[in-house]
């Protein structure tokens, strides 16, 4: 019986982990340029800072200006100071596809290589959040618990 209830919590944890692993984007608003989505799995709240992922989804595809290439979507991780209503970029990355991942091509054809590595921003600097934002919307989700 312990070996059987071993299984069982062992198989319960995984689940747990698996499903948090796959977690779906959720809308929170749109506006004429873009929807914004959430993660809300990745939401991790510290003392008054809150970090969790987002995802701009462009409904025209815009073009990074760096590299020339076709953007339809950015995911970033966003730190929120929840006591300040302010925020500052972590981590940033744009995708030529509108779901947030990496264009799949069938394998007979060269896939282009995309030149959109992560953006790491540790040290930026917190900005204040304007009302009717995009950082507005995700600083809803993210402090609401607070």
């Amino acid at each position: 019986m312990k070996r059987y209830f071993k299984k069982l919590s062992t198989a319960a944890i995984a689940l747990f982990f698996t499903s948090s692993a796959f977690a779906a984007w959720q809308e929170i608003g749109q506006n004429e340029q873009a929807i914004v989505l959430v993660d809300t799995a990745t939401l991790k709240l510290e003392g008054d800072k809150a970090q969790i992922m987002s995802m701009l989804s462009f409904k025209k595809t815009g073009k990074d200006p760096k590299t020339g290439e076709f953007v339809n979507s950015i995911v970033g991780l966003n730190e929120y100071d929840c006591s300040t209503v302010m925020y500052r970029p972590l981590e940033v990355k744009m995708f030529p596809s509108r779901d947030g991942k990496d264009i799949k091509v069938p394998p007979t054809v060269v896939q282009k290589p995309y030149v959109f590595e992560a953006l790491l921003t540790p040290d930026s600097t917190f900005e204040p959040i304007e009302n009717g934002s995009w950082p507005a919307g995700v600083f809803n989700v993210a402090c609401r618990s607070k």
